[in-house]
């Protein structure tokens, strides 16, 4: 880290606003709300300049000029034809975490989350990780998620933010500095990292680090805690500064680059766009366009972008990036399920989960339990990393669209008022139904098995043989398998169908192939091959249960399931 020992106020931060820079001191929990629709700072301007290029498409300046030459600097910008829009830059913060020395949790680990059909992992914190419990009725269950999930496909995660600490236990696979120190390296101890307005004795922030081991700490490994999404690769876009503070164009850029805007040309490339990005910051502000911008080239990728609320407890409207059109905008709430006391609310918020009490490792390995809407968001950007996993073609339309319909009731003391924390606290297993991730997964059997074994000799004569192969094209009864479900009832149907691979798994979705169906029977055969030539060319099989015509009830929560042909068992008659 680049360390320029000297103690300054306030008062001098105009000279980092005229380099061109963005150094602010971080607003203090303790005082009280800080007025952070700043667009002057000590008689400092940034003007946002949108130009529009000769080839059609647009980019942004920034101008720094002083306040009392802003009004006829923009009115002179705007004189040219090619300038379609000027605006002010806005001072932007993380919201502010608190942090508190770990509480005993004598009860909680005396509480194993080990159940059948929920994963477990082996990081010391992992049974503090409340998030993870199974079966919890106001928390979002990820044990039980994950063990739906191979995560075969690996998510990238973005992380807009500042503070990012070398850690066994977090790793990135790429990142750059959008702020001070602008360029290839992007971590707390960096050479070129400068933090001129840290104070002497002042740590520097690690909000980063935080927000990075809630979505993508490494699992499995006995070191902290597990990530929301095992197998991902964090990419970290530094754009906040030592002081949990920042300007908003730089956040804006840095959703640029990891979407891969090749624009950005003093910076090293990012290698591949992210999947998912995280911006756990704020400014009391409207979205101004360079940041609306962003978010649309970002989703316009199929890249979700999840934000944090604000934790002041005030209207979440009056926010951005948070109300931003386009974007995932996340409240906090308990372990518990009710409402955080410190959480920003209102009618943009899209899901709420837990950000109180989440174990962390601080920079130097010691736990502590950090508090924000901060950690809620990159819970939720972790839980769609793993649905984006198994169903990697989800947009981010469709994934907000799923979100609507994967939450459960906020819990509220009788004297609270109701305030709107969107669409409740996140299930992530609710949402891997409204992504088609099967619950529950079924194979095929054998025609010559159970109750027919005792007619192996009939079966496999030639004459029997002969029959099934003009009737099915089988060679023989050793090469029928049978998919087996309940009668159909009423408007229901079994069917075996196929999906492409990462396509939702339902018999309606557009990539759909019905391979049988039947309103009558309760088993369908197929032939070994017919079953393998569906499930080729990268696709999956599964059985549904469902009415076939309105599709109301058909769901991988509970009428839709996976079929597996790959472990098909040989009868003794066969070998």
């Amino acid at each position: 880290m680049k360390a320029i020992k000297t103690t300054v106020s306030v008062s001098l931060l105009a000279s980092a606003i005229a380099a061109g820079t963005a150094l602010f001191t971080a607003p203090a929990v303790a005082n009280g709300l800080v007025d952070m629709s700043i667009h002057e700072i000590n008689g400092k301007v940034h003007l946002i300049v949108k130009r529009q290029l000769v080839d059609g498409t647009t980019k942004y300046d920034r101008v720094t000029v002083p306040a009392s030459e802003a009004d006829k600097r923009e009115a002179e910008l705007l004189q040219d034809p090619n300038v379609l829009l000027v605006e002010r830059d806005v001072v932007t913060y993380n919201p502010v975490p608190l942090t508190k020395a770990p509480v005993s949790r004598i009860q909680s680990l005396s509480i194993t989350k080990a159940s059948e059909g929920a994963a477990t992992y082996a990081d010391p914190l992992f049974n503090q990780q409340d998030y993870f419990t199974p079966g919890h009725e106001y928390n979002s269950r990820l044990s039980e998620a994950h063990q739906r999930l191979d995560f075969t496909n690996t998510i990238r995660i973005g992380i807009v933010d500042g503070g990012f600490v070398r850690s066994p236990d977090v790793t990135y696979v790429e990142g750059v500095s959008l702020a001070n120190g602008r360029g290839p390296e992007f971590y707390n101890s960096d050479a070129n990292i400068e933090c001129p307005f840290l104070q002497p004795g002042e740590d520097m922030s690690i909000h980063g680090h935080f927000v990075a081991q809630v979505a993508g700490a490494t699992s499995d490994n006995g070191l902290g805690i597990a990530g929301a999404s095992p197998n991902v690769e964090l990419v970290a876009a530094r754009s906040m500064n030592c002081t949990n503070t920042g300007i908003l164009s730089d956040n804006a850029e840095s959703v640029r680059w990891l979407a891969q805007d090749l624009t950005i040309t003093d910076l090293p490339a990012i290698s591949e766009p992210v999947d998912v990005i995280n911006m756990s910051l704020a400014a009391q502000t409207s979205c101004p366009s360079y940041m609306q911008d962003a978010i649309d080239f970002a989703t316009s990728k199929g890249i979700s972008v999840v934000v944090a609320a604000g934790n002041d407890f005030a209207d979440s409207t009056t926010y951005a990036p948070a109300n931003c059109d386009g974007v995932i905008t996340v409240a906090a709430t308990t372990a518990n399920g009710y409402r955080a006391d410190y959480t920003n609310a209102g009618d943009n918020i899209t899901i709420s989960a837990q950000g109180s009490a989440i174990p962390a490792l601080d920079e130097n390995g010691a736990q502590t339990s950090i508090y924000g809407t901060s950690f809620a968001s990159p819970l939720v950007a972790g839980i769609i990393a793993s649905a984006l996993s198994e169903r990697p073609a989800l947009s981010p339309s469709l994934i907000d669209s799923i979100l609507t319909n994967a939450g459960k009731p906020v819990r509220t003391f009788s004297n609270e008022p109701v305030l709107d924390m969107g669409a409740g606290i996140l299930d992530a297993m609710l949402f891997l139904d409204g992504a088609g991730v099967a619950r529950e997964t079924v194979t095929v059997q054998p025609a010559l098995s159970g109750a027919r074994e005792q007619f192996t000799e009939a079966l496999t004569h030639p004459a029997a043989a002969q029959y099934l192969q003009a009737r099915t094209g089988a060679a023989g009864v050793c090469d029928i398998v049978e998919v087996n479900g309940e009668t159909p009832t009423g408007t229901d149907s079994i069917a075996v169908f196929s999906v492409a691979q990462g396509d939702l798994l339902s018999p309606l979705s557009t990539t759909a192939n019905i391979v049988q169906r039947t309103d009558t029977i309760e088993a369908m055969a197929f032939t070994v091959n017919e079953l393998s030539a569906e499930a080729s060319g990268n696709r999956q099989l599964g059985v549904a249960h469902c009415d076939l015509t309105t599709g109301t009830n058909c769901s991988v929560k509970d009428t839709i399931k996976a079929l597996d042909i790959s472990s098909l068992p040989t009868p003794t008659a066969c070998i």
